[in-house]
Formats: C-alpha cells, structure tokens, sequence
C-alpha cells in the first residue's frame, strides 16, 4: 500500500469473531513509514469514513505481522 491508496478491511478481517463492524469502513492512506508511535517499526496511517465522520488510525507491523492473514484490502491504487 500507499499513500493515497484507497483501502477497506479484508473479508477475513471483518468475517473475525467482534470484527464485522469494520465491514463497511473506507479509507485512504494518508502515511507510510517509520514516522509513528512505535518508531522505528514500520507504521501506517489510514484516514477512514466511519459513521458520517472520519477519523485518522494508525496500524504497525506489531499488529498485522500475529495476523495469519491480510488485514486491508486496496481497493484504488493511487498514481
């Protein structure tokens, strides 16, 4: 991914036990990189439409690297 990607969640994500929530959500990727929190892990950024509003979320590889599977799904590739 990057940024100005446009991303949702993977159907394994959202078919997840307390998960289905995210089902409807769309966002954009706003940052890549080691620039976040847990610098220097390697960090994304994703500005999703949730509920009529949006909210900006970070994700690091810490999260996605115990999932046994693709958390997003890029839905438009940015030029």
């Amino acid at each position: 991914m990057k940024v100005g990607d446009l991303v949702k969640f993977s159907k394994e994500h959202y078919s997840a036990p307390g998960f289905d929530y995210t089902e409807d959500w769309f966002g954009v990727v706003v940052e890549t990189g080691a620039t976040g929190f847990h610098y220097p892990i390697n960090e994304i950024k994703i500005m999703w439409t949730i509920h009529g509003g949006s909210t900006i979320m970070h994700y690091d590889e810490i999260w996605w690297n115990k999932l046994s599977y693709d958390p997003f799904e890029v839905v438009y590739e940015s030029r």
